[in-house]
């Protein structure tokens, strides 16, 4: 009786380390797919930009971009895909390309940082054939412009409801470089 009373709590021991451990793993993957979901929609962004594609206009140069804005915490976020038709360098109402990824209710775009250490609230990376490379303009001052020697790009995605946009288990980030790269790195 007693062998079988030691081989029950151990059973349950381990069954409810794997049970607490599985949610926590369920998050961890799920995180990951988001970030490589954005990363994704970044990447077929480029690759329309310099393939040739039109909107049916004829215009084949018109610049694609990826914006986003996450001035309004504590709602679903949301990125837009964008052909920049007016030539503004910059997300305008209408310019969708069909397609908008809101993030899952679960997640929040901690922060973007530029690689000078510059939080944004408002952004777009555009791309333009011929050229593979990420251009980055931001709206913060009212007037939408390019960010000069700017190298990088980091958006942190993170577990809602935390804090802070340093890298940890709960959160991942995608790096975006000016010579348009685009990776997820694992923190």
């Amino acid at each position: 009786m007693v062998e079988l009373l030691v081989s029950i709590g151990i059973v349950v021991l381990v069954l409810s380390i794997v049970v607490v451990r599985q949610q926590g793993f369920n998050s961890a993957v799920l995180l990951r797919g988001q970030a490589y979901e954005i990363a994704l929609a970044m990447r077929e962004v480029q690759l329309g930009a310099i393939s040739a594609v039109s909107d049916g206009s004829g215009d084949f140069r018109a610049a694609q971009g990826i914006y986003f804005n996450i001035t309004s915490p504590g709602t679903n976020q949301e990125y837009k895909l964008f052909r920049d038709a007016n030539d503004n360098q910059f997300y305008t109402p209408g310019e969708d390309i069909g397609f908008s990824g809101l993030l899952d209710a679960r997640f929040e775009i901690r922060g973007i940082t530029l690689s000078g250490g510059t939080s944004v609230n408002e952004f777009a990376i555009l791309f333009q054939r011929p050229n593979f490379d990420a251009v980055f303009v931001t709206d913060g001052s009212g007037t939408a412009g390019a960010i000069s020697g700017e190298q990088a790009v980091l958006i942190t995605i993170g577990l809602r409801g935390q804090s802070g946009t340093v890298c940890g288990q709960d959160t991942r980030q995608i790096e975006v470089r000016s010579t348009g790269q685009i990776a997820v790195l694992e923190c």
